[in-house]
């Protein structure tokens, strides 16, 4: 009867493994099913970080992959802080991976009239001593995912409770 515990861990363990092989085999990623129509778009901008803007709709920042059901010309606009916004039009194809590549260029810097006189602007900064500022600090929005896998923490549990039973004899 003192063996039962231990070959019912045993057995635990066993399932438990063949359970995280399993899951470690399958696929993340879902397959292209015939019913999926339109094509892929590849943008990628220099400088990266740019947003992407597909008919007038937000879908990103580059570089990213991007699956349209849409097929044929697209506009695209990319827009980054202090440099030109980038129009253009792409062709989407049915069931293919299109590139579109974006080289962005520097807002020209604002040069200033000699003639026109410089305004001067001053402030003041008012300190109250015996003051504490509290900052609120936001909540995190996502939590992060754990990089081991649920099955490694049970089968880990499993083991330390199945040594114990072995070690209680």
């Amino acid at each position: 009867m003192k063996r039962f515990p231990f070959i019912i861990c045993l057995v635990f363990l066993f399932l438990l493994a063949l359970a995280g092989f399993v899951s470690a085999d399958s696929p993340e990623t879902t397959a292209t099913t015939p019913e999926n129509t339109g094509g892929y778009i590849f943008f990628e901008t220099s400088p990266t970080g740019a947003t992407i803007w597909l008919d007038n709709v937000n879908i990103g920042t580059s570089p990213f992959t991007y699956h349209s059901d849409k097929t044929g010309a697209v506009e695209v606009r990319v827009q980054k802080k202090l440099f030109e916004d980038y129009t253009r039009t792409v062709t989407v194809i049915e069931g293919e991976r299109v590139f579109f590549r974006a080289q962005l260029s520097p807002v020209p810097s604002v040069t200033m009239d000699p003639a026109t006189p410089a305004v001067v602007v001053t402030t003041a900064t008012i300190t109250k001593k015996d003051s504490a500022v509290t900052v609120p600090t936001p909540w995190p929005t996502a939590t992060p995912e754990s990089p081991t896998d649920p099955a490694v923490v049970i089968g880990a549990a499993a083991a330390g409770i199945g040594f114990f039973a072995i070690r209680r004899r």
